[in-house]
Formats: structure tokens, sequence, C-alpha cells
């Protein structure tokens, strides 16, 4: 397994931790920010549990959504996270990330999806990382095509109360 933190050019994936509560609910309570995620707004109390929960990361485990931050490297500073959920049978993946505003619009997004891409495939067994997107989050579409995704479908659906359609992305391991 490579370990943890794993460091590219600008950023590096990493444990989320107690001490990353004030980042954390700053970009999670911006209205901009949660436009296009699933999760909903966190109190404090609920914020802490999430980070003390992930801070105990040993690895992605099947069925289940895990949790990394994404930090600045020099200073570490939590600049968004990234979530990843293994497949039951571990055969695939599935991938999401938020920025804070602050650090959208800089490729921060692509390189941390090219760096969940190489981490995922070289610590699960999955052959294919997929991720959706609303096609109206054009940042995040552009971050996925830039990491190396290939658009690979369309669906609507209906998310927080309106019609949209999800732009699928996918990966695949080499040699799949």
């Amino acid at each position: 397994m490579l370990p943890l933190p794993f460091e590219l050019d600008r950023i590096v994936l990493r444990k989320l931790h107690t001490d990353d509560l004030d980042a954390f609910l700053s970009y999670r309570s911006d209205p901009q920010v949660a436009r296009f995620q699933g999760w909903e707004p966190m109190t404090r109390q609920q914020a802490m549990a999430l980070l003390e929960h992930e801070s105990r990361f040993e690895g992605f485990r099947p069925g289940h959504w895990s949790q990394l931050g994404i930090a600045m490297t020099g200073d570490d500073r939590l600049i968004g996270d990234a979530g990843v959920w293994l497949a039951d049978n571990g055969e695939s993946a599935e991938l999401g990330f938020s920025l804070a505003r602050h650090a959208q619009g800089q490729g921060l997004g692509t390189e941390a999806v090219r760096g969940l891409l190489q981490w995922v495939f070289a610590t699960t067994a999955a052959s294919t990382i997929l991720a959706h997107a609303d096609e109206r989050n054009e940042s995040c579409l552009r971050a996925l095509a830039r990491a190396g995704m290939e658009r690979c479908g369309l669906r609507s659906q209906v998310w927080k109360g309106e019609t949209c359609t999800e732009v699928c992305f996918r990966a695949l391991r080499s040699g799949s």
C-alpha cells in the first residue's frame, strides 16, 4: 500500500485531522462549493465526529465511502477533501472531491483526481474508477477530463429538488 500522506506536485492527499475542523467547515458551509455535492451542511459536532472517524483511515473498505484530505504541500493547509467508495466486490470504485473556493481554478482539482486515480489503482483491486458530475459543474468536468478520465455516459436525475443531467466519467486500470 502506498503510504499516506501521498505527495503530489502542489498538494498532498492525507488523512483528515481534527485540527482541520475550521477549514473543513468553512468550505463545506459555502453554498457555491456545496451546490453540486451530495453532502448536507454539518454542525461543528457532526464535522468533528467525521474528522475523528476519518483520522483513523487505514485503507479503503469494500462497500464504504472514505474521505481523504486535500492539503497544500509545505504548510499542510486543508483546501478540500476527496471521497472514494469501493464496491462491495472490490472490483470498482467511485470518487468525488470538493475544493474550497479559493483553491479552485488553479488546476488543483485535476492534480487531486490524478493522484486519487494513481493511489486507488495502487492500493485496491479496482479495475474501473467512476466519477459523476452535474453537467453545469463545468470546472469539475474539466478537472475529470484533464486528469485522464473519459466520458462514458449521461443520466438524468433529480438532484436537490431539480432535474439535472449527470455526466459519467471512468478510468480503467492499465491493461484492463
